[in-house]
């Protein structure tokens, strides 16, 4: 895994150099890759954060490339079950 590590550093920065501040997204394999080192970082003991600086990115760009692969499995996996509607009846009470 540090051979991947070096080539996502190598990437980013790369891609950052001249690069303005929330300009095109990072490509999705660069973004997968930090997904999965974050799990293995996370799930060996480590934390967000040690993994944030390894990869040289930031902690809140990890979360949201984490929120989004979320959000993208539930997508792929299509809506849930159909929400119907259920009538309700009002009425005055007696009183």
């Amino acid at each position: 895994m540090e051979k991947e590590l070096e080539q996502f550093r190598q990437e980013v920065e790369r891609l950052n150099a001249g690069r303005k501040k929330g300009a095109l997204p990072y490509p999705e394999a660069l973004r997968a890759f930090a997904v999965r080192y974050v799990e293995h970082t996370v799930g060996t003991g480590g934390t967000m954060s040690q993994a944030a600086k390894s990869l040289g990115v930031s902690e809140p760009t990890l979360y949201t490339w984490k929120k989004g692969e979320r959000a993208a499995h539930r997508r792929a996996k299509g809506p849930g079950p159909k929400q119907e509607l259920v009538p309700v009846v009002v009425s005055k009470s007696a009183g």
